[in-house]
């Protein structure tokens, strides 16, 4: 029965792995698209996006497959329970991926100078997701806090790029193109609380308890 349940719990693992990849692939290609003006690569995260959420349906049906016919004890049951809620964030972080998308597909081209710190953030975002995923895997607490910790550094390069979008409405009557570059900047912001979460889940887990 333990070998069994050991086999589930892999394809749960891969499961997570591979909507891990869907996810770190969206947010790339609405940057690629945000940086190249890129229509199509726009349009195709929107398509891709229901992919991600057929991915959330399988992993739900595992996890409940888990609970149902397994009977886990407490510290399985916590790892069963935080899958099923880092998907939840992790479908998040796919739809905003959309969002960033859709916005490129009407935002005019702007001369902003600060693409590279949206560029960044969208780095370090793909970074802090793929080590959240990573250390639910590895059952690796450290990396999990490790990316906690991150989230403060995505905060202040918002922080940075808002402050800069501010003062550019204020000087150029490319006021509207701002605030749409300004949202972008927000959904790639909430990318990270999302990722955040996903490590304070994984947290959960390992050591039964919510920061």
């Amino acid at each position: 029965m333990r070998e069994r349940y050991e086999e589930e719990l892999r394809k749960l693992k891969d499961s997570l792995i591979s909507m891990g990849k869907m996810i770190e692939i969206a947010i790339e290609s609405s940057m690629l698209a945000l940086m190249g003006r890129d229509k199509d690569a726009a349009a195709q995260v929107a398509k891709n996006d229901e992919s991600i959420n057929e991915m959330e349906r399988l992993i739900e049906t595992q996890c409940m497959k888990l609970l149902l016919q397994q009977q886990p004890m407490a510290t399985d049951l916590r790892l069963i329970t935080a899958a099923l809620k880092m998907i939840t964030d992790m479908e998040r972080i796919g739809d905003h991926a959309v969002d960033v998308a859709d916005l490129v597909l009407r935002v005019p081209d702007c001369k902003y100078g600060k693409m590279y710190e949206i560029t960044e953030m969208s780095t370090e975002i793909i970074r802090m997701l793929h080590d959240a995923v990573q250390s639910y895997i590895d059952r690796d607490y450290n990396k999990a806090k490790n990316v906690i910790a991150q989230d403060d550094v995505i905060d202040q390069l918002y922080r940075t790029i808002k402050k800069d979008l501010v003062v550019k409405i204020r000087q150029t009557d490319e006021g509207e193109t701002i605030l749409d570059y300004l949202l972008i900047a927000k959904y790639i912001e909430r990318i990270g609380d999302h990722a955040t979460n996903i490590a304070q889940w994984v947290i959960f887990a390992l050591t039964g308890k919510r920061e």
